[in-house]
């Protein structure tokens, strides 16, 4: 599964469903081939269609915040 193509198809799918939307955009990976780099393509999208990109870590102290 290739973050630039199947994640960001999932978040196109739930923004014109209505939800809105965030990404931990270190926990997903892209295709990269001479030339082309899914990853670099996928974290730049990310930032235009969610409301939010975590980092893994971000989002571990966010969750732990809540909980007090």
């Amino acid at each position: 599964m290739s973050g630039n193509l199947c994640v960001e198809s999932h978040m196109r799918e739930l923004i014109e469903d209505g939800f809105e939307i965030a990404v931990i955009g270190d926990a997903t990976a892209s295709a990269q081939v001479p030339g082309f780099d899914g990853n670099a393509a996928a974290q730049t999208n990310f930032r235009m269609i969610s409301s939010h990109v975590y980092s893994t870590k971000e989002l571990e102290e966010t969750l732990k915040a809540s909980k007090k």
